[in-house]
């Protein structure tokens, strides 16, 4: 199996409904944008609900960070690109790039770490193998992309020297 590096399989036109008061795209929106992208990134791993929910198993998240570098308006079509950054036995770590496809930035960043549970006892589980094989073999291929600059970075402010 091909595997994309980065994987870019969504993409949508900002909608309407999604625009604030400040005549962008608004929080609540990129959030949306992030979560379909991530959904399209996990069926491609593997992780789709149907297969998660025929072991007993779902998916949690732990922590997200988002950045917002560029505003992007009514009508801009988006292109989110999805690179798993790191894995283990029950967890994955994703990161994702907001790209406004007709002038060519990047609008917005979005990084996830996310869990297995088992739901029957409301408790972390490992991926079958095949799965943690797949996930391994992704992480591989977007391992040499090489780990984004913001992976990592929880939110605070940063100071000058002096």
């Amino acid at each position: 199996m091909s595997v994309p590096a980065p994987f870019a399989e969504f993409r949508t036109t900002v909608q309407q409904e999604w625009v604030d008061h400040n005549g962008h795209m608004g929080i609540r929106s990129y959030t949306h944008v992030f979560d379909q992208a991530v959904t399209t990134f996990y069926r491609f791993l593997g992780l789709t609900r149907e297969a998660l929910k025929a072991r007993g198993h779902t998916i949690f998240a732990l922590q997200e960070t988002s950045w917002f570098r560029r505003e992007v308006m009514l009508g801009d079509p988006l292109l989110v690109t999805s690179q798993l950054v790191d894995c283990d036995h029950n967890k994955l770590v994703t990161f994702h790039h907001m790209h406004q496809t007709r002038d060519d930035y990047v609008a917005a960043l979005y990084e996830i770490i996310e869990i297995q549970i088992d739901m029957e006892q409301r408790r972390s589980a490992p991926f079958p193998d095949e799965t943690r094989q797949h996930l391994e073999a992704v992480h591989a291929a977007h391992e040499k992309l090489g780990r984004p600059p913001e992976s990592g970075q929880g939110v605070g402010i940063k100071r000058k020297a002096g």
